[in-house]
């Protein structure tokens, strides 16, 4: 309890969490390169966990902006340390559910989105709560750049192919996938960065699943 209380008090007063509360959660729509002070692009980590794409991204890509969204604070805790520790200025996370998403970014706003080994979400009941319902899917397409990219990393089977058939139904265009991604000669750019979770399905024998569509 008493390290749940202190995260939660450094969440309140980070200036690397946009969360309710404070008074930029109510203002980000549309302002985002205002916030960042800079015209660079923006890229988006969905169900960030952690934050590992957004940490390691924003270390080497220093002419682009990184926003790792969640909604568990407890996760973006540990990221908010490691940025503010290596004093980041192109990195932020937002604490929002995801499907609110519309709420915070404008139309066109963003360059790129990834959704990195989202919750499978089996249950019949729970279909639409899944971040590649085509729900979510619309939602993104409306805030991605023409030309701008979505892509989805997961070891799960079922989501895989259920994403891969919501795809097709969307605005999105031009898919490309493989159900192995380290066997694939393709994709060589989003293998840099390994999440808790991926290192954990890699070492459990799993295959990776990868695709990526087109605005």
């Amino acid at each position: 309890m008493k390290n749940k209380l202190e995260r939660y008090a450094y969440n309140k007063n980070s200036n690397y969490i946009i969360q309710e509360g404070k008074s930029l959660f109510d203002k980000t729509k549309g302002n985002w390169k205002k916030l960042f002070n800079n015209n660079n692009p923006i890229f988006l980590e969905l169900g960030c966990g952690n934050g590992e794409y957004t940490l390691s991204n924003s270390s080497v890509h220093q002419n682009c902006n990184f926003i790792g969204i969640d909604i568990k604070g407890s996760r973006l805790w540990k990221g908010a340390k490691y940025l503010e520790k290596n004093n980041v200025k192109n990195a932020l996370f937002l604490r929002i559910q995801i499907e609110n998403i519309l709420d915070y970014f404008e139309v066109n706003e963003v360059e790129e989105i990834i959704v990195s080994f989202p919750d499978p979400r089996p249950k019949k009941r729970d279909v639409k709560k899944r971040l590649t319902n085509l729900r979510f899917l619309d939602s993104y397409h409306e805030i991605i750049i023409n030309g701008g990219k979505l892509m989805l990393k997961t070891d799960d089977k079922d989501l895989f192919n259920y994403s891969i058939d919501q795809i097709k139904d969307s605005k999105f265009k031009k898919l490309k996938y493989t159900d192995d991604l380290y066997s694939s000669p393709d994709f060589e750019y989003v293998k840099g960065v390994k999440t808790k979770y991926e290192k954990k399905f890699l070492n459990q024998g799993k295959t990776i699943k990868f695709c990526e569509c087109l605005k």
